[in-house]
């Protein structure tokens, strides 16, 4: 549905099909919208998609990152939740990438031979892995600003993280201070597209409760008649506007429930 369309249909819910003589201007309509998408990306989990974007070592070379060690991200990145390596070698100095502590951990566990005192070996055993995880730092610790679109990377430098070295004089050359690392992941949701979101039943009605409660506080600001004198009760609409947002966030949280749980004894 493009955004014409979704006008037209609030403008239909408001005025019954042009049923009465009143509804709201198309700006304020169109402001309502743009609040409503707003809202939707932080609060509603069919707003956004999972996706994975990937940054080039060289990027965090660049004296514009060691200035600020800021990333400007496109607009459409509505969070962050991940900041990571792409590749890497194992604990064990293992070139694979595909070779990380996960399998280790899970040969250990499956593959390791059961004699002797099983109980004090799997516990020295798991002692080792909590400890070597202090060493694979694939993860950086960062902030996301929403308003700013910036990703600020905290802690160690990606373009000096591991990695094989760069020719110094073709990286500056290019505005790169030179040094290796690894292209660094970024696990985020985005924003889906507009007319995707124009589709969804749960935004169309939020939009309609909003520019319910908008008109009734226009109608009620002043008294005002229908031809023949039959007045309109703007406080009605109001509440049926209010009934309307209610249930669509109670759906909304509903939906939004959690896929885990963590607990501890």
């Amino acid at each position: 549905m493009i955004l014409d369309a979704l006008i037209k249909e609030i403008e239909d819910a408001l005025s019954f099909s042009c049923a009465l003589p009143y509804n709201l201007n198309r700006s304020e309509i169109e402001r309502i919208i743009g609040r409503a998408k707003a809202w939707m990306y932080d609060n509603y989990q069919y707003a956004a998609e999972d996706r994975v974007f990937v940054i080039q070592k060289q990027i965090f070379d660049n004296r514009n990152f060691l200035s600020t060690r800021q990333i400007r991200l496109p607009d459409s990145i509505v969070s962050i939740y991940d900041v990571r390596d792409v590749g890497g070698s194992g604990i064990s100095g293992n070139p694979d990438r595909d070779f990380g502590d996960s399998k280790l951990l899970g040969s250990e566990l499956l593959l390791s031979p059961f004699v002797g005192d099983n109980l004090v070996y799997r516990t020295v055993m798991y002692s080792y892995f909590d400890l070597a995880r202090a060493y694979m730092l694939n993860s950086y610790a960062f902030k996301w600003n929403k308003n700013t679109k910036k990703l600020t990377i905290l802690g160690r430098d990606p373009g000096r993280s591991g990695g094989s070295n760069q020719s110094a004089k073709s990286q500056q050359a290019q505005g790169f201070s030179g040094g290796g690392g690894y292209d660094v992941a970024i696990r985020c949701y985005v924003a889906i597209n507009d007319e995707d979101l124009y589709n969804d039943e749960l935004f169309v009605r939020y939009c309609i409760a909003k520019c319910k409660i908008a008109l009734a506080q226009m109608l009620g600001v002043f008294s005002y008649n229908l031809p023949g004198g039959v007045q309109i009760n703007a406080s009605e609409i109001g509440n049926q506007g209010a009934t309307e947002l209610q249930e669509v966030m109670d759906m909304i949280n509903g939906e939004n429930t959690p896929s885990y749980f963590l607990q501890w004894n």
